[in-house]
């Protein structure tokens, strides 16, 4: 979406809609009585989120032309004045908590809950907590632009306590940490939004990434310049009240950081990995080198590295663990004497024995926490894990500090089928987290995966979804590919909504969200769009899951990872091993992969394709339909360029229809192709050429 300065009323010098919106501001300060002559008043030792907070609503005043004074508690003198902080360190806000005028104390300090209230000439924003705190001062912004009147009287707390997102720097080439040091706009974006811990997948990698081995000195060190891209990424979140996690593989590929003969023997163990080759090699049958979870080398190895990462860099909140996968293995045990030994349950071709696993997770909690006791170590292990040795695996497991999963015990996914019965694994989960009083969070999608495009708009399924999760006991959430914040996606702001509170009416609120951002004739034909949206997604709601889920590459509609050439000389046996592949890794669906090659299969996959062309066609009505000099009334992320106008942001609902209508139907032309040659080759192994030539 290409945005130009087109606010003739800047004269050309100002971002978009930067005169339309201070004109919004400043009838909306009118309303509220609020004037040059207030004083934002803080506590005398304010937490470092509530400078932000104060800041925050400085320079939101000052785009009205208000010119405000941020001044300590103890040395404030005017009667007309904004209160902000807590009452533990606020006295003014204590003396109001004690005469029953706010309502703060009642919500849990870890629940992220503010009350915004006009009391006379006092517009108070007390925080249960510093994030709180801006949370309040967002919602003060809100009030502004909509334009309410002096009676203000807001008491809000997020019902999902813990929600993770980030700036979609997992599997994006053009925007990352390679290509931009994260801006702090981002980081408010993300506060914007709602999100209290950036778990963003794009910003992570190997233990090696980010510090230098000293048992193994010989491996490539890292890029200077990205772990100075992580520490401010840290930095700027912490100020914003973002605990930042690394997605963490262990262990590395041994041949990825330096040549194999470089290492001692004993360092060395054998995988036989799930499918062939190998990111830097490996045998045809899946067989390569790792280092071994069992040599005493190794473990030293994997300490050090691990109490590093947390020396030195000591703004990151914890890490989000996952391996099996890429360049991160554990040894097979019977390819590798050292695991065998200590891996007498799990059978012995296994490339996922959980004692090893645990052994491996046990020992970097152990070493994280040796530095600090309260880095949190996150772990995702039902993928690779199922029923018995899942729960085996994470029994064994210690010093974690929290569990996560999605609920149908694999990759993420997009949607909840009304059919869907949460995996065994989701239960076993939850049941340790309690046992340990440690959280356990839903790993979902609701605005990118790789299996669709990006930003496509789909609310109805992300307002589904929250709904369920509340019904399954869910309280906290996390997301590894998050939001683009230059697109101010329609997702994320029902996200936003819906995880504060998941019990709203989506139709209700949806309608009013199209109204707000496209106005009422776009409105109605975007609306009208995300219809057909949910029904396309629909299209799998009986089955446990579908092409939509993470990882499902093969009949991909997005672009995020390279998609599946339609064309090659087997087409039929390049789809069956790939089905080969996913089932080797999860055998435990192997009845759901048999179903993408049967005829019932591909009539979903039309009937999701029509409706997509369907939900295209309504989204370029409301293009044409949008309005070329309004702008857009939410908008959290305005970069240089400032708020796209109605029709711009109506280009952008379109595009990423289009392009997932185009990717379908392609896909259906690739599964038509599949069942025409498989009909061919079947019929030529039974003798029966001319029948095979006749098809």
């Amino acid at each position: 979406m290409k945005q130009k300065v087109k606010d003739f009323n800047n004269c050309g010098a100002m971002p978009n809609g930067f005169m339309s919106q201070r004109i919004k501001l400043k009838a909306g300060l009118m309303k509220l009585g609020v004037s040059r002559h207030y004083e934002i008043v803080i506590p005398d030792c304010p937490d470092l989120v509530e400078t932000t907070a104060a800041d925050t609503l400085k320079r939101f005043l000052g785009k009205a032309d208000l010119s405000v004074r941020i001044v300590p508690e103890s040395q404030a003198a005017g009667t007309n004045r904004f209160l902000l902080g807590r009452e533990s360190n606020l006295n003014s806000l204590k003396k109001l908590g004690d005469a029953g005028k706010i309502r703060i104390r009642d919500v849990a300090p870890e629940d992220d809950g503010f009350h915004l209230k006009r009391i006379g000439n006092e517009i108070i924003i007390a925080g249960a907590n510093p994030r709180g705190t801006l949370y309040g001062v967002y919602a003060f912004e809100d009030v502004v632009r909509a334009g309410v009147n002096k009676d203000l009287d807001i008491k809000t707390v997020p019902y999902y306590c813990k929600r993770g997102g980030g700036p979609y720097y997992s599997f994006n080439e053009y925007v990352n940490l390679s290509t931009e040091d994260f801006p702090e706009e981002k980081a408010a974006y993300l506060s914007r939004m709602g999100i209290n811990q950036l778990t963003d997948q794009g910003i992570g990698g190997h233990l090696e990434h980010f510090v230098h081995s000293d048992v193994f000195p010989f491996q490539t060190p890292p890029k200077a310049d990205f772990q100075r891209k992580v520490k401010a990424m840290s930095s700027v979140c912490k100020k914003y009240g973002i605990d930042l996690f690394l997605f963490i593989n262990a262990p590395s590929y041994p041949g990825s950081v330096a040549n194999l003969d470089q290492y001692p023997p004993d360092a060395l163990g054998t995988v036989r990995r799930p499918y062939g080759g190998g990111p830097f090699g490996g045998s045809d049958d899946g067989t390569d080198v790792t280092l071994c979870i069992s040599s005493p080398i190794v473990q030293e190895h994997l300490r050090n590295t691990m109490r590093k990462l947390v020396r030195e860099y000591p703004d990151v909140q914890g890490i989000q663990f996952y391996n099996l996968d890429g360049g991160s293995w554990i040894c097979t045990p019977e390819l590798c004497g050292r695991c065998k030994s200590v891996c007498p349950d799990s059978p012995p071709e296994v490339f996922t024995p959980w004692e090893t696993q645990a052994m491996l997770l046990t020992l970097l909690a152990g070493a994280a926490h040796t530095e600090r006791p309260d880095f949190d170590i996150k772990v995702w292990g039902a993928v690779h894990y199922h029923g018995e040795r899942f729960d085996k695996m994470i029994h064994a497991a210690q010093g974690y500090n929290s569990l996560m999963g999605c609920w149908n015990g694999s990759d993420r996914s997009v949607m909840v089928p009304d059919g869907a019965e949460p995996d065994p694994s989701l239960a076993i989960a939850q049941t340790v987290c309690r046992e340990r009083g440690i959280p356990f969070y839903m790993i979902f999608e609701y605005n990118n995966i790789e299996s669709v495009a990006r930003s496509l708009p789909f609310p109805f399924h992300v307002c589904d979804a929250l709904k369920k999760f509340k019904q399954w006991g869910i309280k906290n959430l996390t997301e590894i590919y998050g939001e683009i914040p230059e697109h101010n996606s329609i997702n994320a702001l029902v996200r936003k909504a819906f995880e504060c509170d998941p019990d709203l009416n989506p139709r209700e609120y949806l309608t009013g969200l199209s109204i707000l951002q496209f106005g009422d004739a776009a409105g109605k034909w975007a609306y009208r769009s995300w219809e057909e949206m949910e029904k396309a997604f629909d299209a799998w709601n009986d089955l446990e899951f579908g092409p939509l889920d993470g990882s499902q590459h093969i009949l991909s509609i997005g672009t995020a990872v390279p998609l599946t050439a339609p064309i090659f000389s087997d087409f039929v046996g390049g789809f069956d091993g790939v089905l080969k592949i996913l089932t080797n890794v999860e055998p435990w669906r192997a009845e759901g992969y048999r179903k993408f090659i049967e005829p019932a299969f591909l009539d979903r996959m039309i009937l999701m394709s029509r409706h997509l062309a369907q939900a295209a066609e309504y989204a370029e009505k409301a293009v044409s339909s949008a309005s070329s000099n309004e702008y857009i009334d939410i908008c959290g992320y305005e970069g240089s360029y400032g708020r796209p106008t109605r029709r711009e942001y109506a280009e952008l609902n379109y595009s990423s229809i289009a392009v997932a209508d185009a990717i379908c139907r392609q896909r259906c032309n690739m599964l038509r192709a599949y069942h025409l040659l498989k009909a061919i080759k079947d019929n030529r192994a039974a003798g029966d050429e001319k029948l095979a030539r006749s098809l």
